[in-house]
Order: C-alpha cells, then sequence, then structure tokens
C-alpha cells in the first residue's frame, strides 16, 4: 500500500481514489512532492479510474487525467442513516441514479460506495449493482460489531488516523442515537508514535461528544519510544489511562498496573487501533 510505496507494484486495472492525504509521511522523508507523485504513478498506472474530483490534491488532477470524477457535494445527496434488522445502513440517491442502500453509517460511507458503484457500472447494470451491494457486509474490524446486546453494542474499528477516526465516530453517535444508547465510550490505542505525534492536535479533536475517553500504551510498531502526555493533551475528556482491557462476554475491564480501574458493561463501547486492541476488545488477547 501507500505506506512502503508497494502500491505502485500492483498493477490495477481500476484505481479507485478517495483522497490523497498525507501520511505515512517517514516513508517519503516528508517529501510531500514524492507523496503526491507516487499518488499520481498510481493513478496513471490503472486504464479505469474513478476519483473524488473534491479531494485537495486530486482536484488540481482535473482535465489532466481521464477518469470518472465524483462531486460529493452535488453528485450525493438524500443521505439518511437507518437500521435494517438491527444493523446500521446508509441510504443515498447517487446522481440520476437512484437510491442505495449501504451496510455502515457515515457520509464517509456514502462516498466510498458511491465511487465503487461508478466503478462497478463500467461493466454492470445499475439494478444489479443496486441489488447486489446489500449483500455487501462491511470489512472486518472497519465498524466491526463484536457484541450486540439490549444493554450494550461493542465495535472494534481498525481507524487509525484521525480523519479516518472522526468520520467513524461521527457515525457512531448517529448509530448510538438510533439504538437510545446515551453514553459512548470511545478506547484508542494509538498506533506509532511518528504518526501520532505528527497528528496529536487532530488526534484531540476526534473524540468529541465521548463519554468517556480510555487511552492505551501506543503500540509502536517497531519505532522507538517516545515521550507523549496523553493526560495533558486530552485532559477536556472524561480521560482514563490505562494499560490494557480484558473482555469476558459482553463485559470490558480497563485494567492499569494488573488491577482493575473500571467496567464497561452499558452503551456504546468502541475500540480504535491497529495495533493488538482488536484482540483484546474481542476477548482473545
Amino acid at each position: 500500500d501507500e505506506s512502503d510505496g508497494s502500491f505502485l507494484n500492483s498493477n490495477p486495472y481500476c484505481a479507485i481514489v478517495v483522497n490523497a492525504e498525507p501520511e505515512h509521511m517517514e516513508y517519503y522523508d516528508y517529501n510531500y512532492e514524492l507523496f503526491y507523485n507516487s499518488y499520481k504513478a498510481f493513478i496513471s498506472s490503472a486504464p479505469c479510474r474513478v476519483l473524488n474530483a473534491e479531494d485537495k490534491f486530486l482536484s488540481t488532477l482535473i482535465g489532466e487525467v481521464d477518469a470518472h470524477w465524483l462531486y460529493p457535494s452535488r453528485d450525493i445527496t438524500n443521505i439518511e442513516f437507518i437500521l435494517i434488522n438491527d444493523e446500521p445502513h446508509t441510504r443515498f440517491t447517487l446522481k440520476d441514479l437512484g437510491s442505495f442502500d449501504v451496510w455502515g453509517f457515515g457520509k464517509h460511507i456514502a462516498l466510498d460506495a458511491a465511487l465503487a458503484i461508478l466503478a462497478a457500472n463500467e461493466s454492470m447494470e445499475i439494478e444489479e449493482i443496486r441489488k447486489n451491494i446489500l449483500n455487501f457486509k462491511g470489512i472486518k474490524k472497519r465498524f466491526d460489531i463484536v457484541g450486540l446486546q439490549k444493554e450494550s453494542v461493542i465495535i472494534d474499528d481498525y481507524g487509525h488516523h484521525p480523519t479516518e477516526i472522526k468520520a467513524t465516530f461521527e457515525s457512531v453517535k448517529e448509530y448510538a442515537l438510533l439504538k437510545g444508547f446515551d453514553k459512548i465510550t470511545a478506547i484508542w490505542q494509538p498506533h506509532k508514535y511518528s504518526r501520532t505525534i505528527d497528528n496529536l492536535e487532530e488526534f484531540i479533536k476526534c473524540f468529541e461528544g465521548a463519554g468517556e475517553l480510555i487511552i492505551l500504551p501506543v503500540w509502536s510498531a517497531g519505532e522507538a519510544s517516545r515521550e507523549i502526555d496523553f493526560g495533558e493533551k486530552f485532559k477536556r475528556y472524561n480521560l482514563t489511562i490505562a494499560d490494557n482491557i480484558t473482555r469476558a462476554n459482553n463485559t470490558i475491564t480497563v485494567m492499569k498496573d494488573k488491577e482493575a480501574l473500571k467496567i464497561l458493561d452499558e452503551g456504546l463501547i468502541i475500540g480504535f487501533g491497529a495495533g493488538d486492541l482488536t484482540y483484546q476488545i474481542r476477548g482473545t488477547a
């Protein structure tokens, strides 16, 4: 993928690009020209291209790159968040193609689906797409509902960049509202010291609306440890700094120094991270 430049070796038939937001900049030596040129090379390598015309960088390619261009602010309308069989779905209208129901919540879900629909429409009839997209239930670790009870919902999410965490958290608030939950507890395991420090101010804004925020140690992914004062930086929240969590049935225990700090068994509980939090929140760590 773009984290190590290997996406340039993927030989794609269709390049669907939602955004080209700077990320993994340590690999690119913080050279933004190199980063953007890599995206441009990836896009150019595909004979079929479906691109977000309102992304800051991608918009500079309009008129230069032959592509199917999506203008989300005008092409995606009538967005609704609904429950179908108690599962989250986003309903939206795409251009003049009619209405679509897609698993998951959020404007970002509608954007992702819209780009995929336009790509699929290259070789499939739109009614076939409309029917088949209902069978897609998301991917593991993206708004992955791993515990569902009357009193609580537990969600595992791979989000580890502030933009995706913020978008998903907005979806979580919609889901909690429809489910009738008053409290949202966010558990965050930062991924990599470099990413956390480079984007710290944006991470601080991600969890607005959380009734409680629990921060676990940084998952270093091989990086050397660096000092980050999470207690000071995130003091605006109802904050708990913990070592790990454990799960038994639908009860999560927050641990510090091998002692239980608190029990989570009510409301909406979501974990964000690309480290081992996915195993902790599933009770398989």
